[in-house]
This record gives structure tokens, sequence and C-alpha cells, in this order.
């Protein structure tokens, strides 16, 4: 997957919403628009990643619009510590199920394993946007 290699490239930029830079909504959101179909989801570009209760805040204002899964391509995969929300990412499959992320301590975005990233947080959870369920469901 070609597209793959263009999103390891961009740097990681706090509040980053596009190719010039991405923090890991920005780059979540960007995935999930271009590559899965959704409808490009809030910004919150104004939510500093260092504030860990308003991302969490933001976390629990687009969740309604998402169902939990499982680790497939797709999913957004949610760290968090508690009932906080610590960071995110989206599921590919790039030969292998792999998960992709960006964060201020990596620079730019990096491919982890589904158990590597599970084990940098105390609880993750995998969330899908609504609609896609629904179209999978019909292409079945």
């Amino acid at each position: 997957m070609s597209w793959i290699n263009d999103y390891l490239t961009v740097p990681y930029v706090d509040g980053g919403r596009d190719m010039h830079g991405f923090d890991c909504w920005g780059l979540v959101r960007d995935v999930l628009h271009r590559q899965f179909n959704t409808p490009l989801l809030e910004s919150f570009g104004h939510v500093c990643p260092d504030d860990k209760p308003l991302l969490t805040d933001s976390y629990l204002q687009v969740v309604p619009d998402f169902l939990p899964g499982s680790c497939n391509p797709g999913a957004v995969a949610c760290g968090f510590r508690g009932d906080c929300l610590i960071h995110v990412g989206i599921v590919i499959n790039n030969g292998q199920t792999q998960i992709l992320h960006t964060g201020r301590q990596y620079g730019k975005p990096l491919l982890t394993s589904p158990r590597a990233f599970r084990r940098l947080f105390q609880r993750c959870e995998f969330f899908y946007y609504e609609c896609d369920l629904k179209n999978l469901s019909q292409q079945a």
C-alpha cells in the first residue's frame, strides 16, 4: 500500500491536520477520511496533546458515532491510562495488521504491531466509524 509510505514521511506537529504535519488525532482523522472513506471528523485542533482530560472530553464527543470492535483495518486504536485517553492510532493492513500512529516522541508516524501498541497502555480499545460497519455488512 503505497499510501502508507506517504504518511510515514509526515512530521509530527502539535495540532497538525494535514500532510505538512499531524498529531495522533490528525493522522487518524486523515487516514479514516482519505483511505476508509469516512466523513471528515471533528478536528479538535485546539486540543493540546498534553491536555489528556480535554483529549478525553473530545473522545467522548465523537465516540457515540463509533461502535466497539476488534483490531482490524479501519479501526481506531485508543490507548487509555485509567479512564483517560492517552493516544490514538489507526489499524491498517500492510501485509500484516499494524497500527499507524504518531507522537511527539517519535517525530513522525510509525507502524507498530497491535501487541506492542497494547503494551503502551493500561487499556486499549478499538472502534469503527458506524457507517463503515453498515457498509461492510451490506457488502457481505
